[in-house]
Parts: C-alpha cells; sequence; structure tokens
C-alpha cells in the first residue's frame, strides 16, 4: 500500500522567538514544509530556511484566509497540516501519520484535540480540524478566525485524530495585547464597518477590548450579540451559522444577565442554552449560581453536581475550551456554599474539602 504524502502548511509573520520549536516537531512527521512569511522583520525566515526550500512571501491584505489558502496553493502533498507558529505537534504513538491516513479512505478530514500550555490556568482540550485532504474544494473562508470549508456539494467527512495533540504554547500577556491593538481590532473594525460582523467575530471583537482595557467597547459588542441572539433564544432556533464559540457567548452573556440581576432573561438564557448545548460545563455552572442567587441551593445542587461529573467521566463538550476548574474546584467550592445553605455541615465540609484537593 502506498503511504499518502503530508505537507504541513504555516502563514508566519514575526515567530523568531516561537518557529522552530514547531518546526522541529512537524519535521519528522511530514514529507514537506510550506512556509508562507506575510512580512517578518526578525529572523523568522532565517529560520524557516533551516526546515525548508518551500519558502514564500505574501504581502499581507488583512485576510487571513487569503493567506492560509496561498499557502495551501504551495502544497504537493495528498493532505494537508496546518499549524500556527505557537504551536507543537505531539505524537502520542508509535504508529506513523501515513500508516493512519492510509487506513481511512473515506475520510476527508482530522480533528484533533489542542492544548493550552502555559497560561498560569488549566483550559480543557477542544477538537479542531487542522488535517485535511489536499483537495481543491477545501479552502479556507473569512479573513479574520478562518474556517475550513467545502465548496463540493457533499459536506466535509471528519473523524477523529487521536494518536497527536497540538500543544498551543501562545504569547506574552504584553504580546497578546500588541497584536489587539495594533493589528487585530482594526481589522475587525474594518470588517464590522464594511460588511457587518459574524456573532463569532463579534465575540472575538468584545474579548479583545475587555483585554486591552476598554471595558465600554466591549460592553457595546455584548448588547449587539445579546440582541442578535435573543430571537433565537425565544424561538429555539438556533442561528442560521452556529459558531463554535456560541456556548461561550451565551456563558459570558448570562454571567452579565447575572451581574445586573435581570433574571428573568438569564432563565431564557439559562434554559434554552442547556437544550443547544447540555454537555458545557460553564452553562451549567451558571444556572448553578442563578438558582442559588434565587435562593434555591436544593435546584442548584444539581447543576454543581453534574460540572463535576463531566470532570470524572471526561464527558464535556470538546467544542470551545474552559477552564477546568469548572468540572473540579469551583463546582465543588459551589457545592459547599449550596450545602452550607441548606445547613447540610457534614456535606458542606465534605465539599470544601474536595475543593481544596482538587485545586492541589
Amino acid at each position: 500500500m502506498a503511504m499518502p504524502q503530508v505537507s504541513a502548511c504555516l502563514i508566519v509573520k514575526n515567530e523568531a522567538t516561537n518557529l522552530q520549536r514547531c518546526l522541529a516537531s512537524v519535521q519528522p512527521v511530514v514529507d514537506e514544509i510550506v512556509v508562507v512569511d506575510t512580512g517578518s522583520t526578525d529572523d523568522t525566515v532565517a529560520i524557516a530556511r533551516q526546515f525548508t526550500e518551500k519558502l514564500y512571501t505574501l504581502p499581507w491584505r488583512d485576510d487571513f484566509a487569503a493567506a492560509r489558502n496561498y499557502s495551501l496553493d504551495q502544497a504537493s502533498g495528498e493532505w494537508i497540516l496546518v499549524l500556527d507558529a505557537d504551536e507543537v505537534l505531539v505524537c502520542l504513538s508509535d504508529t506513523s501519520l501515513r500508516e493512519q491516513l492510509a487506513a481511512a479512505p473515506s475520510v476527508q478530514a482530522y480533528q484533533l484535540l489542542r492544548r493550552e500550555i502555559g497560561t498560569g490556568e488549566q483550559f480543557s482540550d477542544f477538537a479542531i480540524v487542522r488535517l485535511f485532504r489536499n483537495l481543491p474544494t477545501l479552502r479556507y473562508q473569512g479573513r479574520f478566525h478562518e474556517q475550513l470549508v467545502s465548496s463540493g456539494s457533499a459536506p466535509i467527512t471528519i473523524g477523529s485524530l487521536t494518536t497527536f495533540r497540538i500543544d498551543h504554547y501562545g504569547y506574552q500577556p504584553a504580546q497578546i495585547q500588541a497584536k489587539m491593538r495594533d493589528r487585530n481590532i482594526p481589522i475587525l473594525e474594518r470588517i464590522r464597518a464594511s460588511e457587518g460582523l459574524s456573532l463569532s467575530l463579534l465575540f472575538a471583537l468584545a474579548d479583545m477590548y475587555n483585554a486591552v482595557n476598554n471595558p465600554s467597547a466591549a460592553e457595546d459588542c455584548f448588547n449587539e450579540l445579546f440582541e442578535r441572539l435573543f430571537p433565537h433564544l425565544l424561538s429555539g432556533q438556533l442561528p442560521p451559522e452556529v459558531p463554535g464559540s456560541l456556548p461561550e457567548i451565551l456563558h459570558q452573556l448570562g454571567r452579565r444577565l447575572l451581574a445586573a440581576e435581570e433574571h428573568e432573561a438569564l432563565q431564557l438564557l439559562c434554559q434554552q442554552s442547556l437544550i443547544w448545548f447540555p454537555t458545557y460545563p460553564p452553562l451549567n455552572h451558571l444556572a448553578g449560581c442563578w438558582l442559588m442567587a434565587l435562593g434555591f441551593p436544593l435546584g442548584a445542587t444539581a447543576y454543581f453536581e453534574y460540572c463535576l461529573e463531566m470532570g470524572r467521566t471526561n464527558r464535556y463538550s470538546k467544542q470551545m475550551p474552559f477552564p477546568l476548574d469548572y468540572v473540579g474546584e469551583r463546582a465543588a467550592q459551589q457545592l459547599a456554599l449550596a450545602y452550607q445553605a441548606l445547613q447540610e455541615t457534614e456535606r458542606s465540609r465534605y465539599y470544601t474539602e474536595l475543593a481544596q484537593s482538587l485545586k492541589s
């Protein structure tokens, strides 16, 4: 059986700090590496040349999908693995990637779990499509937070690849703020002015405004998000295009409603959100906190217990990363408070001790 060839594709700019680690991790796994530089002024290009001759330059035009697709056009492999410079490919098995791809001829794309590293807070792994066949019908779409889409008549056949994982190291806080302030926010505001923002991009913009200490601009974005989602909460119909970030969008909107004591709107949001996303722990935690605020600690315990159960069984949504203490310490702390309110001293003490053990 002929083994399929695999191309790794990256777009980079000023990634001298991260790039060598990334390329060293992927070099033993793939047949070629394609690097597209969009205007580096540091040693990024020199580092890339140590690993590949397929190095290209593309002027940056505020369009991540265009840069991604240009990199795909340079790939000769039958499969494409897409990575960012601040990521590392981790092999979890002795079986080669080529052997696994050859064993599943009907699959067009694979999800890999991505893990956040060195953030100071533990986050859940989440599934992301990064490995797919080199087909002209599979290309990226979206100037920001680009997504792989198919121009064919049939949906993409997606499998899960558990023998590899992507570790995401990210950037230092000062670097992140600079990228948001100088690049990302201006791009998103230009898109907003010209064509409007999708739910996911509007949420990303809100998050960035918070990160650069502009809470009023963030609040404007969250207000628009709620106005656009409220009709769907009333009807029970999901938006036509459901972004992967929708569970966390709803969670963040719910936290704001809880802080403002908007209980009627929060009841609607909690009920409908948990119909749509029943295994997203932060939404269960939100429902428990809402019942606690209303003075119903007994009802709240069911939601916090479910959070702990999802943590014990690892049966929670991998659609969106979230802080793991929602299925650990944070849930146990809330259970301790709930049982304290119910005057069940022994149970309260048990969950207090559990929270301490989960923290350590």
